[in-house]
């Protein structure tokens, strides 16, 4: 009957002690899960702020393309307009030298 009890005793230690292992693993996993998430949430929070930077300059962007559309608008009918008075320019010019080459 001693060695039944010894082996019941050790048996019993041996559940003990991985327990006492498992639950001692489970609180280290526990940190580095915490550790591990509180690094992905700080980097997740940088990409957001360099999203939100960037979605700010798109938009300054963009404002600038549509001013200048609208100043090459103005520029392209000033263009339109300086054509047409130098083709009525040599328009004017041209009746002349016809007629130097005429002569």
């Amino acid at each position: 009957m001693g060695t039944i009890e010894i082996s019941g005793l050790i048996a019993i230690i041996g559940c003990a002690i991985g327990v006492l292992g498992w639950l001692s693993g489970k609180d280290k996993q526990a940190t580095n899960d915490g550790h591990w998430r509180g690094t992905v949430d700080t980097k997740l929070d940088d990409i957001k702020h360099s999203v939100g930077e960037t979605g700010k300059q798109i938009a300054g962007l963009s404002a600038k393309i549509d001013n200048h559309a609208d100043r090459i608008r103005a520029v392209e009918e000033s263009t339109k307009s300086a054509h047409k008075r130098i083709d009525r320019l040599d328009n004017l010019i041209q009746p002349e030298s016809e007629e130097n080459h005429e002569n």
